[in-house]
């Protein structure tokens, strides 16, 4: 079964962070396929990535390639398993735009049967309900069993409460979350929600073959989300089967850059830590 992935720009860029992880610890199997359009979404221009000591083996076949762009396809033929990687956020207030112009024609084309959401939220994120009382894990893992509504429109006009807590638009009907999982539901303020209206509305998403929409979110402290990113990498494949148990962790050079792969700084000179 084809499988594509989509990890959301959100608290930490986490998803992305992972993609970077999937994309890169499974040398040779993955390849660039194309770049995407990005006019919803922020210009964005940077070096090719690769694991330090190694060549750039995503781009192997694309030798002309310089640069990486806002959002980029990739696919491992052996897995069937397609991975979109998005590095800037959409511009704010075309998030639908974004969904009905993009994503969604890539879905058709691709015709997926299972497609996997990735998400992070932060502390300080109100529009995402949780659990407030208590917080039994640091994952929300749901799946949405799209053959199982029978009325879209229904579950969307008729799913929707008010959330006392936050003053929010909450469904907790679309999608079914696991024991234990800190979301209680999804709001219409989340990207996830906008995303899930279009799919689900879409003649991919009554066609026979597709089977699965799965949302995985982790609750994370922004500031060096790398262990983060590494933590959701591990633990996703007991929480989606048909996501790659990796044998080992291989970060890009990027990661090397903001946060903290870098060694610490142990000398001090006319006032610079070197």
């Amino acid at each position: 079964m084809a499988t594509i992935v989509l990890p959301l720009v959100s608290a930490g860029n986490v998803p992305q962070l992972c993609a970077d992880v999937l994309l890169h610890s499974m040398p040779g199997e993955f390849r660039f396929e194309r770049e995407l359009e990005w006019q919803w979404l922020h210009p964005f221009v940077g070096p090719l990535d690769y694991v330090e000591g190694q060549k750039s083996l995503l781009y192997r076949d694309t030798p002309e390639k310089r640069v990486t762009t806002p959002l980029e396809l990739f696919y491992c033929e052996k897995r069937r398993l397609y991975v979109v990687q998005q590095r800037s956020p959409v511009i704010q207030g075309y998030e639908n735009e974004f969904c009905k112009e993009v994503l969604l024609p890539l879905l058709e084309e691709l015709a997926p049967e299972r497609v996997l959401v990735l998400d992070s939220v932060g502390e300080f994120e109100t529009e995402v309900p949780v659990h407030t009382e208590t917080m039994e894990s640091r994952f929300s893992v749901a799946t949405c069993n799209v053959t199982s509504i029978s009325d879209v429109a229904k579950e969307f006009a008729e799913g929707l409460q008010l959330d006392e807590q936050n003053d929010l638009s909450v469904n907790s009907t679309l999608f079914s979350f696991k024991k234990g999982s800190f979301q209680r539901g999804i709001s219409t303020e989340q990207f996830i929600y906008k995303f899930s209206y279009h799919l689900l509305h879409s003649p991919l998403a009554r066609s026979p073959g597709f089977a699965e929409l799965s949302y995985v979110s982790i609750f994370i402290h922004e500031g060096d989300n790398n262990e983060d990113a590494l933590l959701l990498c591990k633990e996703l494949p007991t929480f989606v089967p048909f996501f790659p148990r990796l044998e080992t962790f291989l970060t890009p050079i990027s990661w090397k850059g903001v946060y903290g792969s870098k060694q610490i700084p142990d000398g001090y000179d006319e006032g610079l830590y070197i």
